[in-house]
């Protein structure tokens, strides 16, 4: 298989591999993903292995990061989304990790799913529009599956000034209410009745993770924080409070 070097330190594709550095949870990440896949889902990474402090991961053709945004604009794009995390929450249920499993947060009771953590365009993998993978799970845990849920709305209303909007692609002002009734619906929600509430209260909850991970001394999140990367985040939760109008 070949020697596996990470380029900087950092996420590296070698191939058809994806290297990052493996953390205390990313073997009970793989055994979730191992059961996935075994379960049909081909729309989440294949796990390969672990080695030498660096964790593989087949790679997964199509736009992703900074080249998904456009895919996201419509609202079928939306859609596409949130049918595929609904997939995925599913099929997590009769996951039952071992008792010593380490998770990079703590497991929260909810309805027996194991959220992504971190479900924004970003981590979703697009072709012609359509969601048709998911990533980048090392921040799974197990959570009631509206915490993934909100934490996709954030990022899909967007929950962002127009400005910022603007640079995830949006010519105009995004109908943020419209986009969330797209991602409810095609979810199952059954409504958006308390989901800006729960958008807020992840915000909140994504300033206490990332500075945890922060003082655990695990980059990105160290660097991230040193350069005001909270401030970002507290800001974007006054946003959202301050233009419930817009959401709801």
């Amino acid at each position: 298989m070949g020697e596996w070097q990470l380029v900087d330190g950092d996420v590296t594709i070698a191939g058809d591999l994806v290297l990052r550095p493996a953390r205390p949870w990313s073997a009970t990440v793989h055994a979730l993903l191992a059961h996935l896949r075994a379960h049909g889902l081909d729309c989440v990474p294949d796990p390969v292995g672990i080695r030498d402090d660096i964790e593989a991961v087949r790679f997964i053709p199509g736009d992703a990061g900074p080249e998904a945004w456009p895919h996201q604009i419509s609202v079928e794009g939306v859609a596409s989304a949130a049918a595929l995390l609904r997939r995925v929450h599913d099929a997590t249920r009769d996951f039952h990790p071992d008792p010593d499993a380490t998770w990079a947060f703590p497991p929260v009771p909810g309805d027996g799913a194991v959220c992504q953590g971190d479900p924004g365009p970003w981590n979703f993998v697009w072709r012609d529009g359509v969601a048709v993978a998911l990533i980048d799970w090392e921040n799974a845990s197990p959570a009631p599956a509206l915490d993934d849920v909100a934490v996709a709305l954030d990022a899909f209303a967007p929950c962002r000034p127009d400005d910022v909007a603007r640079g995830h692609g949006f010519v105009d002002p995004p109908d943020r209410r419209a986009r969330i009734r797209a991602f409810a619906s095609a979810y199952g929600t059954g409504g958006t009745a308390g989901l800006v509430d729960r958008v807020i209260d992840r915000q909140q909850t994504a300033v206490a993770r990332v500075l945890d991970l922060a003082e655990r001394g695990l980059e990105p999140w160290a660097s991230w924080v040193q350069s005001g990367g909270l401030d970002d985040l507290r800001a974007r939760t006054r946003w959202t409070r301050e233009h419930r109008h817009l959401l709801e």
